[in-house]
């Protein structure tokens, strides 16, 4: 659990709600017989998951919820 103060911090405890959530997923491409494009549709679910929260809130977003595509 993160230590931060309760009613601070939101974009941290964002961050680390989407890492939280990427370890699993990577554990489970692990055991995947193609791990790699596995872990990249991982990664990119758990970004635009993160990048929805982020849009969500009247904060500056993090500065790789503002690229497209590939990108």
């Amino acid at each position: 659990p993160l230590l931060l103060p309760p009613t601070a911090f939101a974009h941290l405890r964002r961050q680390a709600a989407a890492l939280d959530a990427l370890r699993p997923r990577l554990n489970d491409c692990c055991r995947h017989h193609a791990p790699l494009p596995c872990a990249r549709r991982a990664w990119t679910d758990v970004l635009d998951g993160f990048c929805t929260d982020e849009f969500g809130v009247k904060t500056r977003q993090f500065h790789c919820c503002r690229r497209h595509g590939p990108a």
